[in-house]
């Protein structure tokens, strides 16, 4: 549950990608004028990040743009296919909430001749994911703009064998935000975590999926000890058929309020090009097109439309000095379209609206409510 909420907990956090580096940047933090050399430090330590992370992303959309059409003139060499297959592939997106491992087959017949692609590495490496993201602002009072750089790995250890892997996902994100005018909120928000992940078909039919994620969630000027949050989810799946699975489970997201959402719905995918995936609260549609796919045939191209829910809280300081916690949640309509390249790099592009939008504080400052807006993002993954 990638990714979950954040995918759930998902990843999911209102951001965007609206940076120059310099303006973001401008002035002095507070941690620098009050002599904490080591937050200081700190914030440099992340504006050094947030440069490397633009940089590697302008590469790889160079590499993806430039490169990829080249595929259809390079002469392949004849496939070799392991003598040891991995024993399950991962279901459903990257981020779904019921990536659950699918029962690996119990007899040779069982096995296709051809091993279906799989974004399954053998390795301890899994992928390595960049992405932006950028909330509209505007020039009313209510107008909200909001900018995320994000990057984060994904690596899996055999916990105790490779049937039940365990998936750590360290990441770093820097939220941007522009107004509201009227609000107290501080001009970058950040946050950093490892989600620990353990994934298990227990048997054919039922299949867990078990997190924890420390993390800590602030705009590194204050010095309460709510930065640090410790979030986590728990799901089963029970397999119907070849083609449903059911998923019920929970998430505590160590929030002032909504601690506990259920996670729960199914999982349909009637052949390979459609995927079905209801889950609350992240759920995704998607289609495999072959419209670009006619010469390369380790590609895949998919256009989606999915529903985010964003909810996430962070430790700040206003401008008088005083600690806080703000909660910023919305929901969202994703329409996408994604290019994978099995073994190799993968690029998507997603349009959206973005709705009942909230600013909450844990002091008594009172809600603020945001207008709707429209949401671009963009993203790598190898």
């Amino acid at each position: 549950m990638r990714d979950e909420q954040r995918s759930l907990p998902s990843s999911s956090s209102p951001s965007t990608l609206h940076c120059p580096m310099a303006a973001a940047y401008s002035g002095q933090p507070k941690c620098a004028t009050d002599g904490r050399g080591f937050m200081y430090r700190i914030c440099n330590l992340h504006l050094s990040i947030c440069i490397f992370q633009f940089a590697i992303l302008s590469l790889f959309i160079w590499l993806f743009f430039g490169i990829t059409p080249l595929a259809a003139q390079v002469v392949r060499l004849p496939e070799v296919i392991p003598e040891e297959k991995y024993p399950g592939q991962l279901i459903s997106h990257p981020d779904s909430t019921a990536e659950i491992l699918q029962a690996p087959g119990g007899t040779p017949a069982d096995v296709p001749a051809e091993p279906p692609l799989s974004d399954v590495r053998a390795g301890m490496f899994q992928k390595l994911i960049f992405s932006g993201t950028w909330l509209a602002g505007g020039i009313s009072s209510r107008a909200f703009g909001q900018n995320d750089l994000e990057s984060k790995a994904i690596l899996a250890l055999p916990c105790p064998t490779r049937d039940s892997p365990l998936v750590i996902t360290p990441g770093f994100t820097v939220h941007y935000l522009q107004g509201p005018t009227n609000v107290d909120l501080p001009p970058r928000l950040f946050e950093a975590y490892s989600q620990f992940r353990w994934l298990s078909q227990v048997t054919g039919q039922w299949g867990l999926d078990l997190a924890i994620t420390p993390g800590v969630f602030s705009d590194f000027n204050q010095s309460s000890s709510e930065s640090f949050r410790l979030s986590g989810h728990g799901a089963a799946a029970w397999t119907y058929n070849p083609t449903t699975k059911f998923v019920l489970g929970a998430a505590y997201l160590d929030l002032p309020d909504n601690n506990v959402i259920p996670i729960g719905g199914v999982i349909w995918t009637p052949n390979d090009e459609v995927k079905v995936d209801l889950i609350f609260p992240n759920p995704k549609i998607s289609r495999q097109i072959h419209f670009f796919d006619n010469h390369n045939k380790d590609a895949e191209t998919w256009v989606y439309i999915a529903g985010e829910f964003a909810n996430d809280a962070w430790a700040i300081a206003h401008s008088d000095g005083s600690n806080d916690l703000v909660v910023l949640r919305d929901n969202r309509v994703i329409l996408g379209l994604e290019r994978k390249i099995h073994g190799g790099l993968t690029a998507n592009v997603e349009v959206g609206y973005v709705f009942s939008r909230r600013i909450r504080f844990n002091s008594d400052i009172p809600d603020f409510k945001p207008e709707d807006t429209v949401l671009l993002r963009g993203g790598l993954m190898y």
